[in-house]
């Protein structure tokens, strides 16, 4: 790559740095994996510079490297070992210890649900809700026709619904059966 490129591309990641960071994070919806995405993407980048640098959405271009970047992470660590899920174990214990558990519980359900999306779906969740995008500007963003962008929100919005719907049901499930397995315990001890 010519020196006049390196400085031309140095200087395009410099001034779009923090947008394309928060685009990172939108599709990654994690800080250590958004920055190992981004790295990646822009690694990808780098030696093509002189013939990507006239495209006409570049950032769109970097966003759409960036989903697919992530998915290939995704399915690396899906076979070495399951992802950290928020459990709902975790989810009983800050409820019964936090003042604050009923807010707290709704955002790790969120979370958790978000977390269940496909990379191409929290990206058009993301930038819509979050970033305040219409439909059309995320298509713009991803570099994906506006149909695909209303169908992912769509799947997006239904799975985050019946995941946030459900999951308060299993856990009072499973509440019932730690406090039916704490009796069981209780009356096991007392017959020693």
């Amino acid at each position: 790559m010519a020196r006049g490129d390196q400085e031309e591309f140095s200087n395009w990641v410099r001034e779009r740095e923090r947008s394309l960071i928060r685009a990172a994070r939108a599709v990654c919806f994690d800080v250590q994996n958004a920055e190992d995405v981004l790295q990646e993407a822009l690694a990808d980048i780098y030696p093509r510079w002189s013939k990507l640098k006239a495209h006409e959405n570049l950032e769109a271009y970097v966003i759409r490297v960036m989903v697919s970047k992530h998915a290939d992470i995704r399915r690396k660590y899906a076979r070495k070992k399951a992802e950290n899920e928020v459990s709902l174990e975790l989810v009983a214990t800050l409820l019964q210890t936090s003042d604050n558990a009923e807010k707290v519980s709704e955002r790790l359900l969120v979370q958790a649900a978000l977390k269940s999306l496909t990379a191409a779906q929290r990206a058009v969740l993301l930038l819509i809700y979050e970033y305040g995008y219409s439909i059309k500007e995320a298509a713009n963003k991803l570099g994906i026709p506006a149909g695909t962008a209303a169908s992912h929100l769509a799947r997006g919005r239904s799975s985050v619904s019946e995941y946030v719907q459900f999951a308060p049901a299993i856990n009072s499930s499973q509440q019932k059966a730690l406090s039916n397995d704490a009796e069981l315990i209780e009356m096991e001890g007392d017959d020693d």
